[in-house]
């Protein structure tokens, strides 16, 4: 099964902070990133009592500007998303860096360094605004030493770029460009989560970057926990009411029970 934590909503209103936290990674104020993967670790050691071991692989992706870049790595080959025909059909990520986490401060490395990688830029309504998308990514692969079982999950922690009103932002020139391409993913986003809401045939997962890499996550043999984030100024109150919106719209959406991968 994949299972997908994300925080969405306009820009500023606390989404990198909810997802990730401080800096530090003893601070009772720590995100949903550390604190998932400290359960992670954490169930890990309680089941190796009944014989599972598990590997734990990571990556960590950027969307910018409908375009894929690692995080952790400093290499400029291409990266693209890959359709698997497995049973099921599994997204795979070429040319991304994979690292073996064993522990949070594993996972905190990772984090320090995505950080210093990702794309962000001052705006009218945020002095540091994510210009992109960030999608961790960490394969979890058990086997029963005890009894022969295996399973194999992905979860999936997702900062997303903040929904931007460029007549208040004052975006221009590559600041609009990226906003752009913000709005139009986050719209995409949108629309499929509606096509699955109404249980159409087809689910347009490939009209954007964001909406083809969690695809697996969105639909099918999954779980997705979503946080939408609303400012409390009162200037924002509109693109607040559209962020509630949008989370009315989701809740709505039932994709059924996730089942074991084995």
């Amino acid at each position: 099964a994949v299972v997908s934590t994300q925080s969405t909503g306009q820009t500023g209103s606390g989404k990198t902070h909810t997802m990730q936290g401080p800096i530090d990674p003893t601070s009772e104020f720590r995100g949903i990133m550390p604190r998932s993967m400290e359960q992670v670790f954490k169930t890990g050691e309680e089941l190796a009592e009944q014989g599972w071991r598990y590997t734990f692989t990571a990556s960590f992706i950027e969307i910018y500007n409908e375009a894929l870049h690692d995080l952790i790595s400093n290499s400029d080959e291409k990266i693209e998303i890959k359709l698997v025909n497995d049973k099921p059909k599994t997204v795979e990520v070429t040319n991304v860096k994979t690292v073996i986490v064993s522990n949070s401060y594993d996972v905190h490395q990772l984090l320090l360094k995505a950080n210093k990688n990702r794309t962000v830029a001052a705006t009218k309504c945020n002095e540091r605004s994510s210009r992109s998308h960030s999608v961790f990514r960490l394969k979890i692969e058990g086997r029963n030493t005890k009894n022969g079982d295996s399973c194999v999950g992905n979860l999936n922690l997702v900062d997303l770029a903040g929904s931007e009103r460029v007549a208040h932002s004052g975006s221009t020139g590559q600041r609009l460009k990226e906003a752009q391409a913000i709005n139009t993913s986050l719209s995409e986003l949108g629309n499929v989560i509606m096509a699955l809401n109404e249980k159409k045939t087809h689910i347009p997962y490939r009209n954007s970057k964001l909406t083809y890499l969690l695809c697996n996550s969105l639909g099918g043999n999954s779980k997705t926990l979503m946080f939408v984030n609303v400012s409390p100024l009162d200037k924002h109150t509109a693109e607040s009411i559209n962020s509630l919106r949008f989370a009315s719209k989701v809740n709505r959406c039932d994709i059924g029970t996730a089942k074991k991968n084995k």
